[in-house]
């Protein structure tokens, strides 16, 4: 058998293989929580994001139904003050003693011409 003799470095010296070697996995190691801190900040973006359209949504959902709610309001006010029968028999002709009532239309359109009949043979 052969003998080698391999120079170790000095104590406390690391080995230049090792040192190389340390500095990719701590390289690799710093990457990845890059990486991963940028993909978490690209999720909560996205979030946020979405979210905001939601409440915007929201927001307009609720100023639908607040103008709803307000004619729901002007119609209950109508019925309790009565202003709601005077309405509905006007719409049915109905008019006070003292009232002249005009009647309103729009001007007719002309009919379409009737097909002759033909006489039977």
């Amino acid at each position: 058998m052969r003998q080698t003799t391999i120079a170790l470095p000095q104590p406390g010296v690391p080995r230049p293989r090792l040192v190389a070697a340390r500095r990719t996995i701590v390289l690799g190691v710093l990457l990845c929580a890059a990486g991963w801190a940028a993909l978490a900040y690209a999720q909560e973006a996205f979030l946020g994001h979405r979210l905001s359209q939601q409440v915007s949504d929201l927001r307009h959902q609720n100023e639908v139904l607040a103008a709803q709610n307000q004619g729901y309001h002007r119609d209950i006010s109508a019925i309790n003050s009565g202003a709601a029968d005077e309405e509905e028999a006007r719409r049915n002709g109905y008019s006070k003693p003292y009232e002249h009532v005009y009647l309103v239309t729009g001007t007719p359109s002309p009919a379409p011409p009737s097909p002759k009949a033909t006489p039977s043979p």
